[in-house]
């Protein structure tokens, strides 16, 4: 109980750090994660791992295919009138790719910084061996669509992204690997919000690798510390140069068991090597969890963190050890400028699954 008193207290003094940054557009967010203050360097157990360390595939549980994935996010004020119209649909992919309708575009830069996002596509991990040996996968299309420039300019951002990794035991297990593959195909349009963003392209491609390692440690706390070079290297995109700069992660987090509960606190440091602006790179949450199942989740979650200073939080059901999820995920993102280089915007964000 005193490491659980220490890492509280490491919490709430980083968790209070102010930050002064522009937004950094993250593909392929976890939704557990984002309630946990975007944090899964040591700590992310579920279908969207590889965004956060390939070495952590090693934290999930049995096998699963997400084949039906979705996630819609919005700012404060958009509902889902607003947001499932311009980038939902029920047959596959799920996600509309040609831009806001033309019936929300108005209302949509009428307000206070508007943000949506939708992703939907298919999951899959396979734990094999206990000592840590997993595989995973992603195909995710992911749509975002903001007003920039005190909305005067509409920007539509589509991104197709294709994941693999795989996880290995060195010895043991306590010390685990992780390798991973990402790879983005990317078209960006912009217009004056009285039309269609038109797309200059087609889509525009990168790759890069990401290199990671787990250690877990064999004590009471189950403490486990994690540590990723993301993009190695960087990854160009297209004729991009370093559209996604290479970066260096640590993690770290505990897990305690009492009868129906699950406590996993987890703080996270960000760009420890990084050429963006990071200069609150301190990410913490916690997760609390009712009547753990096979998946390595739970059948209900609840969550609560600070993304760089910005509070978050959330709730998931998870039924039948992965066959349905859902959940919500509630967060601040910082969005400030070189004129104004404090200022955050609210985000609400709904998502469901179903799985074998």
């Amino acid at each position: 109980m005193k490491q659980l008193l220490l890492f509280f207290v490491v919490f709430l003094s980083m968790a209070t750090q102010s930050l002064f940054a522009a937004e950094y557009y993250q593909t392929l967010k976890s939704p557990r994660a984002q309630a946990m203050g975007n944090t899964g360097v040591s700590s992310a157990n579920d279908s969207y791992a590889l965004s956060y360390n390939p070495a952590v595939l090693a934290n999930t549980k049995s096998w699963w295919v997400d084949y039906a994935a979705w996630n819609v996010e919005g700012t404060e004020g958009l509902t889902a009138v607003d947001l499932l119209p311009s980038v939902a649909q029920l047959n596959y992919p799920y996600i509309k790719e040609d831009g806001l309708a033309e019936t929300s575009r108005t209302s949509f830069l009428e307000k206070t910084d508007p943000h949506m996002k939708a992703s939907a596509g298919v999951n899959f991990v396979a734990h094999l061996v206990d000592e840590g040996l997993a595989i995973g996968a992603n195909y995710i299309r992911e749509v975002t669509i903001q007003g920039l420039d005190d909305n005067t300019v509409l920007f539509q951002r589509n991104d197709r992204v294709t994941q693999y990794g795989l996880s290995f035991p060195l010895g043991s297990g306590a010390l685990v690997m992780g390798l991973g593959l990402r790879q983005i195909d990317r078209k960006d349009a912009t217009s004056d919000g009285t039309s269609i963003p038109v797309f200059d392209s087609g889509y525009l491609r990168g790759q890069a690798y990401d290199i990671g390692v787990l250690w877990r440690m064999a004590n009471a706390s189950r403490m486990t510390w994690g540590l990723v070079v993301q993009n190695y290297g960087g990854m160009d995109i297209g004729t991009e140069l370093d559209a996604l700069p290479q970066e260096v992660h640590i993690g770290v987090n505990m897990s305690f068991e009492f009868g129906i509960f699950k406590l996993v606190p987890t703080i996270d440091v960000r760009g420890i090597q990084t050429t963006l602006p990071r200069t609150n790179r301190v990410h913490a949450g916690i997760e609390l969890g009712l009547f753990p199942n096979d998946s390595g989740g739970n059948i209900l979650s609840l969550r609560a963190g600070s993304n760089e200073g910005y509070a978050s939080s959330g709730a998931e059901f998870n039924l039948g050890s992965h066959w349905m999820i859902f959940g919500v995920s509630k967060y601040f993102e910082e969005i400030g400028t070189a004129d104004i280089k404090q200022k955050s915007a609210q985000r609400l964000q709904g998502y469901f699954s179903l799985g074998f």
